[in-house]
């Protein structure tokens, strides 16, 4: 998850689509599918130059590659829908159309540049603020998440679905924490740490969350996340049967995520909703 902050601004009128011309969620299920595996080459096929940055910080990096990459996912997705609007963590293309993509193109920005294979490529589609359809990629280890509103949530075309651990002391969760965490994160963590069997951070939102999905972890909660860094792991996850709550932050498309299977969620909500009071 990268927390540089972007240029992007909100539209505020979208030309509503006729149904005659509205794309079916299987078209844009495939076209998320085709985009995120088209950056995601990208990334892996110049992973020589991962080292090569616009900008560099104390905590982190903005690099060439994450621009290239949002170029590439812009250019495959308005080759098929020239008229949708894209809101992107490297800058947006504001069009007055209900339809918008979401895309983050290198989630784990700093594990891409170590050469850690824990990154991704994540893109989603939503209308009118509803995602439709979100695919994952996880380039290094050739993993593809996928799923719409109307179609189950896979991993290289296989059905996936949540884990059914049975309470909070045997479950697993991913959480993510950056240079200007919330102190809240740190207390929060202190207190679900002996309640849970293990914590682990790992660095990419979006592979953490389809890992809920796929039942390698149980829960996610970070208190820092942005809109495009869980669009389209939080459609997979709910379509594997997790419970996703968000909570929208004073940042613009700053949230804080928590996704959960439906055994635990409850109990982690009620924790993070006594330290993260409005």
């Amino acid at each position: 998850m990268n927390s540089i902050k972007t240029n992007c601004t909100t539209s505020q009128k979208r030309v509503p689509t006729k149904d005659a011309d509205r794309p079916t969620n299987q078209q844009l299920l495939e076209v998320c599918v085709e985009t995120a595996k088209a950056a995601g080459a990208h990334a892996l096929n110049n992973l020589h130059r991962r080292e090569e940055f616009i900008e560099q910080f104390d905590h982190d990096i903005k690099l060439v590659m994450d621009r290239e990459c949002q170029t590439v996912a812009e250019q495959v997705v308005l080759g098929h829908f020239p008229d949708h609007a894209i809101l992107g963590e490297e800058g947006a293309i504001q069009k007055e159309h209900a339809f918008e993509w979401v895309i983050d193109p290198i989630d784990g920005t700093a594990n891409y540049t170590r050469g850690f294979p824990y990154w991704c490529c994540s893109i989603a589609v939503r209308c009118d603020g509803r995602v439709l359809a979100g695919c994952v990629f996880v380039p290094s280890l050739n993993e593809c998440y996928s799923a719409s509103v109307s179609s189950p949530a896979l991993c290289n075309g296989v059905p996936i679905c949540c884990s059914n651990v049975p309470d909070l002391g045997k479950a697993t969760i991913f959480t993510g924490l950056t240079k200007d965490m919330d102190p809240r994160s740190v207390e929060f963590f202190g207190e679900m740490a002996p309640r849970v069997s293990k914590i682990r951070i790992l660095g990419s939102a979006a592979i953490d969350v389809c890992h809920v999905a796929c039942g390698r972890s149980d829960g996610y909660f970070e208190a820092m996340l942005y809109l495009w860094d869980i669009a389209a792991a939080g459609l997979i996850a709910e379509r594997a049967g997790a419970v996703v709550t968000e909570w929208q932050r004073d940042e613009e498309y700053g949230i804080r995520y928590l996704c959960a299977t439906k055994e635990i969620h409850s109990e982690i909500k009620a924790t993070v909703e006594n330290y993260f009071k409005k």
